[in-house]
């Protein structure tokens, strides 16, 4: 059940549609409580931006990434049971096929990274709370470092300074098998992006707290500097 749930079209639908329903439901409850003040629905259009975000990264990284291992996506991401046993595959059907791994695996990612930069927005105590359009222009800083990461890794699994990371890796560079440094490659090119996005969104977070630290001091300094407003006068008796 677990891997028809994780790893199926069926059950990719199944978690999307039940995550839909979970944030409807919330919306509804929000709306129900405090009708025109109601705010979280409103909230939903940063959760959209961090998926949109994550998923035109995922299509653009595997588009780059299929075209430095195609070994990667065929054997490691079993695209041969789509593809068939023609090697190497078509060209046209097999990065289409590889955009498609890149929506179905980053989406979630970009859900989650979404609620984190949410989660440091809530209310709390009297701190002024961001608006959307800024928590989504601290949304890029994900992609970024996401970028950033997977360089960084995608040169170090080049250079095989990954093998020990997986015992396959050892016996694909003793056998020469699958054009194994730029396989590995592209396998640090997705670790990097994913532990670079989870860094993005710690950094995105950690803005939105500083920022509402910074503003909350400031309306208290402009409260101790403002002038008083004057003193009316009673009218005379």
């Amino acid at each position: 059940m677990l891997h028809w749930l994780l790893y199926t079209d069926a059950g990719l639908i199944t978690r999307i549609i039940a995550g839909a329903c979970i944030f409807a439901v919330l919306a509804a409850v929000d709306l129900y409580h405090n009708g025109r003040r109601a705010r979280r629905w409103r909230e939903y259009t940063v959760l959209l931006a961090a998926v949109a975000l994550a998923l035109v990264y995922g299509a653009l990284n595997d588009q780059i990434t299929s075209r430095i291992s195609w070994e990667y996506f065929y054997y490691g991401k079993e695209l041969d049971k789509v593809l068939g046993p023609n090697i190497p595959p078509d060209p046209d059907r097999f990065h289409w096929e590889a955009a498609k791994v890149g929506l179905k695996a980053t989406w979630s990612a970009g859900l989650i990274l979404g609620v984190v930069v949410l989660l440091a927005n809530n209310p709390h105590r009297n701190w002024p709370r961001l608006r959307n359009r800024e928590l989504i222009r601290l949304l890029l800083i994900m992609p970024v470092t996401a970028v950033l990461c997977g360089i960084l890794f995608g040169y170090l699994g080049y250079r095989g300074a990954l093998t020990k990371f997986d015992a396959d890796f050892q016996d694909m560079v003793a056998a020469n098998l699958f054009r194994p440094y730029p396989f590995m490659a592209t396998w640090g090119v997705h670790l990097g992006g994913y532990i670079g996005g989870a860094i993005g969104g710690i950094i995105a977070a950690g803005c939105v707290i500083r920022l509402r630290r910074a503003r909350l001091k400031n309306a208290r300094i402009e409260s101790l500097t403002r002038p008083p407003p004057p003193a009316t006068s009673s009218p005379a008796s």
